[in-house]
């Protein structure tokens, strides 16, 4: 198993719910969203939906960038429509108008988004998905954590929070994963600069959210 200095915390079991009416972001709320409608997106996300060749990754994009709207107005008041999604330079969206951050990420169809007052990253990753998982973490992790890695749960819950604290940066994975530690106790630490981590699960799925400070997670709602 990992060596406790390279462990991104403890990982729980989530469970989703709905969310009561006039919910309040505090914390950090994370959101399964199974659904959105397409209208909601602009003509440039319906562009890009266009490029993916599965259907299944189609239906998670329209379903993440159509459901960030619609959750948005929920702590906003702007109506989902009136949500301005733009795109910083390295990629990572935003709301232009709205003082509320947001993270999404999807894998086999299964469409998560994190949200918070602060900078908040998040990702999910399936099981099964990366088959030779032990050469991937030769490739692109520290030789330590490599080293380390005993099976598919090891690589996930690493693989997942440093991909978590890549998106929280903006930088994605092309920002390195191999500048992105996970540490003790749900620490880390990004190119110098401190980071909070929480893992999870989700039936196959191994998922993190990352924050630049110390966080909660004080919701897990679906729509």
């Amino acid at each position: 198993m990992l060596d406790f200095a390279m462990s991104p915390g403890s990982t729980e079991e989530a469970v989703f719910s709905e969310a009561p009416e006039g919910v309040m972001l505090g914390g950090v709320h994370v959101w399964r969203i199974r659904q959105g409608d397409p209208q909601l997106l602009s003509d440039s996300e319906r562009a890009h939906a266009e490029v993916f060749r599965s259907m299944e990754a189609r239906a998670a994009y329209v379903a993440g960038r159509a459901g960030v709207r619609e959750i948005g107005a929920r702590y906003t008041g702007i109506p989902p429509r009136g949500l301005d999604v733009q795109v910083g330079p390295t990629g990572k969206p935003f709301f232009a108008n709205a003082g509320v951050d947001f993270n999404v990420s999807h894998s086999g169809g299964v469409v998560v988004a994190a949200f918070s007052v602060k900078p908040v990253g998040v990702d999910i990753e399936r099981r099964g998905r990366r088959g030779d998982f032990l050469a991937i973490a030769q490739r692109f992790f520290h030789p330590d954590e490599a080293a380390a890695i005993s099976g598919e749960e090891d690589f996930l819950r690493l693989w997942t929070a440093k991909e978590a604290m890549l998106k929280l940066s903006g930088d994605g994975i092309s920002g390195g994963l191999e500048v992105a530690r996970p540490g003790p106790g749900g620490g880390g630490d990004l190119a110098g600069r401190s980071v909070w981590l929480r893992s999870f699960r989700l039936g196959a799925h191994r998922g993190a959210i990352a924050s630049f400070q110390p966080f909660e997670v004080k919701g897990w709602f679906e729509m």
